[in-house]
């Protein structure tokens, strides 16, 4: 058997996490990368356009909390790499 790594709970990000963080709301959106390791833990975020620096920490923080079922490979748990955009509404 082989999937793609499930998410455990929703990536939730809200005004009330950031309104000490943003001066001003990213239209384009952004992207973090990441590992999602054997026991699916987020590893090493990254995100791929710096916007403000401070903003970058609380998305990065809110990263490192979510879980994931491990990516598979022939039934076994893998390492993968991971895009999530974040979009603003």
């Amino acid at each position: 058997e082989s999937r793609a790594p499930i998410q455990k709970k929703e990536f939730n990000l809200t005004y009330h996490d950031l309104r000490n963080s943003i001066s001003e709301i990213p239209k384009e959106g952004i992207i973090v990368e990441f590992t999602i390791n054997e026991k699916g833990k987020v590893e090493n975020p990254v995100i791929k356009e710096d916007y403000d620096i401070i903003l970058n920490k609380t998305i990065i923080d809110k990263v490192l909390m979510l879980d994931f079922k491990p990516a598979l490979q022939n039934g076994r748990p893998v390492r993968i790499r991971y895009k999530l955009p974040i979009v603003f509404k």
